[in-house]
């Protein structure tokens, strides 16, 4: 594959992306089938966020953002993909109450152990080590996701094992992998394009940008709303402590009046 960087990591980026769209609906599945919800309104919202997904990720494999002569228009769909993608995560849990039961029945170890994906976060340090990516970006990035990757694994334990401080770790966890994400979308923002023009004016390809980009445009934002539905399951079981009856004997969540409709 002639495009300046070894084929292996075109596989990695494919897989990892691939993987965060198909955890992120394996886990909203899980949720709806936990949900005191009507059975056709979980075909909707399962079937339809399947679509979307899909329809997401096939646009930006056929119209790259990276596309040769294309930069501005590149960097629209790029950016349109991000807050789009934001929104369209976050806006059902504001206005929604059947997704914010969707949200809360969702496995929390799910939600945290899907960010281990995260430790692929190592191709950044490799592709700035072969001059493929600015260190500005890479470094921050390559660690930031590492880190946070490896600590996903331990939150989920911790949660698993039910650890009475757990709640709050994956509290800061959680605020740690959104700060891993602005950080990265900044410096990228600011050092990638610059640096791809020297890379280009040096005659090698930077088509693999194309993948590069697969991350900011699809993976964090799905990663950076699942961090935000592990904060709202977070807060709200602090806020359900003081219901006594929050918790059923086998510790699923009991939810509120307002949550119980099983109208969107």
């Amino acid at each position: 594959m002639a495009i300046g960087f070894p084929t292996y990591t075109v596989i990695l980026f494919i897989v990892a992306t691939i993987g965060t769209g198909i955890g992120s609906w394996l886990i909203l599945s899980e949720g709806l089938a936990k949900s005191p919800i009507a059975p056709h309104i979980k075909r909707i919202w399962r079937w339809g966020a399947a679509i979307v997904l899909i329809a997401w990720l096939l646009v930006l494999l056929v119209w790259p953002v990276n596309s040769p002569g294309g930069v501005v228009l590149g960097r629209a769909v790029g950016i349109t993909s991000l807050v789009v993608g934001l929104l369209a995560g976050i806006l059902p849990l504001l206005i929604s109450p059947s997704f914010r039961q969707i949200v809360r029945a969702a496995p929390e170890t799910w939600l945290v152990g899907i960010h281990a994906l995260r430790v692929l976060g190592f191709v950044w340090l490799t592709l700035a080590d072969m001059k493929l990516l600015p260190t500005e970006f890479a470094l921050p990035a390559g660690f930031g996701d590492v880190t946070v990757g490896l600590l996903a694994l331990v939150m989920a334990y911790l949660l698993a094992k039910r650890k009475p401080y757990a709640r709050a770790l994956v509290i800061g966890w959680n605020v740690l992998g959104l700060l891993d994400f602005v950080v990265a979308l900044t410096t990228g923002f600011i050092y990638i394009r610059p640096f791809a023009a020297q890379v280009a004016a040096s005659w090698v390809s930077t088509l693999y940008l194309n993948y590069v980009f697969l991350v900011p445009t699809f993976a964090i934002p799905l990663l950076a709303v699942l961090h935000l539905y592990s904060l709202f399951q977070m807060l709200s079981a602090r806020v359900d402590k003081t219901t006594p009856d929050a918790e059923g004997p086998d510790h699923t969540p009991v939810f509120p009046a307002e949550q119980r409709s099983v109208h969107p």
